[in-house]
């Protein structure tokens, strides 16, 4: 299992890759008129039920965690330690991630490209839950589904998913907001060391190499940044260099 270093694991469907535009002046997402999607939760369940009978889960990831992966340096381990949960809980976890595919897909195919980003929550210690943030226009009712998985070997467990409908943009319209403004943060901010977009936050992350931090300095640049891509930038001020850019 691949192991996990931030506190949200994010899932990234399939993207278009946006060609890079030298452009300065303020960048805007794309006006396109994406209608009112209301979440069938029923119709989810039903299409995830039959993806997994298309292709049942196999006993291996069960087996491979449960049994084996709860020595030092395992997965379980190492994710027991990141997140401060029990050795147990790690395991029922990343058994959740192996089995939770088709899953994820059921939902994507509901909402379609509605979806700013997917991403695991693994900081809450009381409950572990994937979640969509999806354009203001998607309307679910409840916000929160649980899904029972089928499988014998799985009948016991459960996957919360959260549908949030927070963002004024699509994931590929972000990343191409992103995509089309980065030269422009890297030729005002030379010591960028890293873009890249959170779909736990919705935001555009901008990471730059400081001696001197200061916080009104940092919600200035925020706040130029946030202008200049057209879409929520976090700005954080890091004390060494990542890139040599």
């Amino acid at each position: 299992m691949t192991k996990i270093s931030s506190h949200t694991a994010q899932i990234n469907p399939t993207l278009a890759s946006p060609a890079p535009v030298q452009q300065s002046a303020t960048i805007q997402a794309s006006n396109i008129q994406t209608p009112i999607i209301t979440v069938d939760w029923q119709k989810i369940e039903a299409t995830a039920d039959q993806l997994y009978e298309d292709e049942p889960l196999t006993t291996d990831i069960f087996f491979l965690l449960s049994e084996s992966e709860s020595t030092a340096g395992s997965a379980a381990d190492f994710y027991a330690k990141e997140f401060n949960v029990s050795i147990e809980e790690a395991q029922r976890r990343l058994i959740l991630q192996g089995i939770s595919a088709p899953l994820i897909e059921a939902v994507a195919l509901e909402l379609g490209e509605a979806i700013a980003g997917i991403y695991y929550d693994n900081n809450n210690p009381n409950e572990y839950s994937v979640n969509f943030i999806t354009l203001k226009t998607v309307q679910a009712e409840p916000l929160k589904y649980v899904y029972q998985f089928k499988h014998k070997d799985y009948q016991y467990y459960s996957f919360p998913i959260y549908i949030k409908p927070s963002s004024d943009a699509t994931q590929p319209q972000i990343l191409a907001l992103q995509e089309k403004a980065s030269p422009e943060i890297f030729r005002r901010y030379p010591d960028t060391q890293l873009i890249g977009y959170s779909p736990a936050s919705n935001t555009i992350n901008v990471s730059i190499y400081t001696k001197t931090p200061d916080e009104a300095e940092r919600k200035r640049i925020e706040a130029e940044l946030t202008e200049l891509v057209g879409h929520p930038v976090k700005v954080e001020f890091i004390s060494g260099r990542i890139t040599t850019m």
